[in-house]
């Protein structure tokens, strides 16, 4: 066979299996939009109760309007993430569809590492990056908690991170702070309390320890900690059980014990 013939053979097949594909994606983009939504399938990609399967699809009807019986590909997947990622507990929504008419949701909440409470009712969660959201009305993660004078001035239904940087700072030093110890099993075990005295310094209490202990602001931890493990492992030891009432490692190089007043 010539090689003209040749080439035009090959031509000819070519342009054919270019017609055949886009008569074949035409058949489908037509099939596609006779095909409506039917049902939302929701999965949660953690353990986490912040928030229902419920929750999600009330808060999609709300922002969003109706999604079942519209045609698949008019569904906005990409403002229907948006929407469910603005709810202060979810970090991450993953939207698509199938050809059986589902809308499927992949919800991965927002994980809490601490809980920061200045009253009984009045608090709040923040993740790992210092992400502050809301307390839940039925379910309370256990994650460590810091109570007292909370110094960062958010409302009741705050998300984000604080605004102000002093208070970022505050809140990564404790988030630091909690790190350290989570890495360390013994202080695991120790660590009863974390009180917070105001202007923002921290207080701890130990477990089976009748002594307060005094950490000041949120800087300088692992030093802090280790001058308290240096009086439980020296100085405790040489005096009865309750006779100091405060332990300060506030200072660089210092531990100022106080007995109690009499």
């Amino acid at each position: 066979m010539k090689a003209a013939v040749r080439y035009s053979l090959a031509a000819v097949i070519a342009v054919a299996f270019c017609v055949g594909v886009a008569f074949l994606y035409r058949t489908v983009r037509q099939e596609a939009a006779q095909i409506v939504c039917g049902r939302l399938d929701v999965h949660f990609a953690d353990s986490l109760r912040f928030v229902s399967e419920q929750d999600i699809r009330d808060y999609l009807d709300e922002r969003y309007g109706a999604y079942i019986g519209e045609r698949m590909d008019s569904v906005q997947l990409a403002h229907i993430e948006d929407i469910i990622e603005s709810r202060s507990a979810v970090s991450r929504c993953e939207a698509w569809t199938t050809d059986d008419g589902v809308l499927h949701l992949d919800v991965t909440q927002r994980a809490p590492v601490l809980r920061f409470m200045r009253s009984e009712k009045d608090g709040f969660y923040v993740d790992d990056g210092g992400y502050i959201f809301p307390l839940h009305p039925t379910f309370t993660a256990p994650v460590p908690v810091v109570e007292g004078a909370i110094p960062v001035n958010v409302p009741a239904d705050y998300k984000g991170e604080a605004q102000d940087e002093r208070e970022r700072a505050w809140i990564a030093g404790v988030l630091a702070m909690n790190r350290h110890i989570a890495a360390n099993r013994s202080w695991q075990r120790r660590i009863e309390h974390v009180r917070v005295r105001p202007g923002g310094e921290l207080l701890l209490s130990l477990t089976g320890r009748s002594e307060e202990f005094f950490v000041g602001q949120p800087q300088g931890i692992p030093d802090k900690l280790q001058r308290i493990d240096r009086y439980l492992g020296i100085i405790a030891p040489s005096k009865p059980q309750g006779y100091y009432h405060t332990v300060n490692v506030k200072y660089k190089q210092q531990i100022i014990c106080r007995q109690k007043d009499t």
